[in-house]
C-alpha cells in the first residue's frame, strides 16, 4: 500500500495483525516533529458493523476504564477517537512475543518460568481489579478475555495486553471461567480463573512442585466464593517461587520468548533481496558531507535494516545496522541510533546470538529514554 494508503488520522498503520467481529487490528506508528515515532495497536470500529450506535457506547465506556490503569505489567490504553465514521482505539504496542506464540513452538514451559509469569498476570489483575476513581469508587474492572494470547513478553518483562478492548474478541471456552458460562454476573475472580487455567496449560505433565498444582486447584475452582482473589494468587505463587529458591528476571522471560521463534529459512524472494543490493550499493557511493546527505544515508540505512529483518538475512543486515549507528552516533542522532540499535538486536536473534540481541535492545530502549 502507498503512504496515503496507509495513513489513518495521525497514525501510519504498518502492518495487520487481524480482524475481529466489528473491525480490525493494526500494527501503526504515530508520527511527530523531530522524528519522533511512537508504535501503537490501532483496532477499529467499522462505521458499517452491525448495532454501531450500541458498540460505540461499548468500546468508549470500556476505553475510558482501561486508560485509568497505570501498571508495569499491563499494555496502556493511549488514545480513543473517531475517524471517517469508525472509532478506534489505540493501546501499546509491547515488542516480543505472545505467551499464546510461545506455547505453539515449544508446548510447555518450565514450572518456574511459567510461575513467575502467572505471577507477574497477578500483580497486573490485583492493580486492575482494586483501581479506584477519583472519588475512592471501585472501578470493578474485569479484563474477561484472559488467554496466553493476551499475555506478552519482552525485554521489558511480562505485560497483560487488553484491558479497555475485551469487546474485541470472543470467549475461549478453555478460559472462560464457569460462571460466565452459566450466565451469572462476574467480577474479578473470573480473570483469576483464567490465570489459573492459563498457568495449568504452560506446565509440562510432571516436575511441578506439589504446592504449585494446588495453587492452580485453587484458582479453578468451579465456584468464584471458592477461589483466591488476584491479590492472594500473587502472593501464594511468590511463596511457591520462594520456597522453589527460583529467581526469574525479565532478560530470563525475554530470552524465554526469543529462544522460542520459530525458525524459518532466509527468503530469498528476488525482488526484496534486490532492493536489498540497490540500496547497498546506493549507500557505497553514497556521499555524507551535509546535513542533508547524511539525513538520506541514514533514512536509507533505517530501510535496509527493516528488509533484511523481512527477508531473514541477518549474518548480512548486522554489520550494515552497527555502520549505521556509527553514522548517527558521529551526527549526534540519538533517535536514529536508536532505531539501528533495535534492528541490529532483531538481526542477531535471528542468528540465534540471543544474549547479544538482548544488550542490543536495550540499548535502544535506553537511547529512547
Amino acid at each position: 500500500m502507498s503512504p496515503i494508503a496507509n495513513s489513518f488520522g495521525p497514525y501510519r498503520l504498518i502492518r495487520r495483525l487481524g480482524t475481529h467481529g466489528w473491525g480490525d487490528t493494526h500494527v501503526a506508528k504515530r508520527v511527530g516533529t523531530g522524528g519522533f515515532e511512537k508504535r501503537v495497536v490501532i483496532r477499529r470500529v467499522a462505521a458499517s458493523s452491525a448495532e454501531g450506535a450500541y458498540q460505540t457506547d461499548i468500546v468508549i465506556h470500556e476505553a475510558k476504564r482501561g486508560a485509568a490503569l497505570s501498571h508495569a505489567n499491563i499494555a496502556q490504553v493511549l488514545d480513543v477517537g473517531a475517524l471517517d465514521g469508525d472509532l478506534f482505539i489505540a493501546t501499546e504496542h509491547v515488542p516480543g512475543r505472545s505467551l499464546g506464540e510461545v506455547l505453539r513452538v515449544r508446548r510447555t514451559l518450565d514450572w518456574g518460568m511459567a510461575a513467575h509469569i502467572a505471577a507477574e498476570v497477578a500483580a497486573a489483575l490485583r492493580y486492575a481489579h482494586g483501581r479506584r476513581t477519583a472519588s475512592g469508587e471501585l472501578l470493578r474492572l474485569v479484563h474477561r478475555r484472559l488467554t496466553p494470547a493476551r499475555i506478552m513478553l519482552s525485554g521489558g518483562g511480562v505485560k497483560v495486553a487488553g484491558f479497555g478492548v475485551s469487546w474485541a474478541w470472543p470467549p475461549t471456552a478453555e478460559y472462560r471461567s464457569p460462571e460466565e458460562a452459566r450466565g451469572e454476573p462476574v467480577d474479578g475472580r473470573a480473570d483469576v480463573f483464567a490465570a489459573g487455567a492459563i498457568l495449568r496449560r504452560c506446565l509440562p505433565t510432571t516436575g511441578a512442585p506439589r504446592a504449585l498444582l494446588e495453587v492452580i486447584e485453587w484458582a479453578t475452582q468451579p465456584y468464584p466464593e471458592h477461589r483466591p482473589n488476584a491479590a492472594e494468587l500473587e502472593q501464594a505463587l511468590v511463596e511457591v517461587l520462594h520456597d522453589g529458591d527460583v529467581l526469574v528476571t525479565p532478560r530470563d522471560v525475554a530470552k524465554s520468548a526469543m529462544a522460542s521463534a520459530p525458525q524459518t529459512p532466509d527468503v530469498s524472494e528476488p525482488s526484496v533481496l534486490g532492493t536489498i543490493e540497490r540500496i547497498e550499493a546506493t549507500l557505497d557511493s553514497c556521499k555524507t558531507d551535509s546535513v542533508a546527505s547524511s539525513r538520506v544515508a541514514l533514512d536509507l540505512y533505517e530501510q535496509l535494516g527493516r528488509l533484511c529483518v523481512e527477508a531473514r538475512v541477518g549474518a548480512r543486515g548486522t554489520p550494515q545496522m552497527m555502520r549505521a549507528l556509527v553514522l548517527a552516533d558521529g551526527l549526534g542522532r540519538d533517535d536514529y541510533a536508536a532505531r539501528f540499535c533495535a534492528l541490529r538486536g532483531r538481526l542477531l536473534a535471528q542468528e540465534n546470538r540471543t544474549d547479544e540481541s538482548l544488550d542490543w535492545l536495550e540499548r535502544a530502549a535506553m537511547l529512547r529514554g
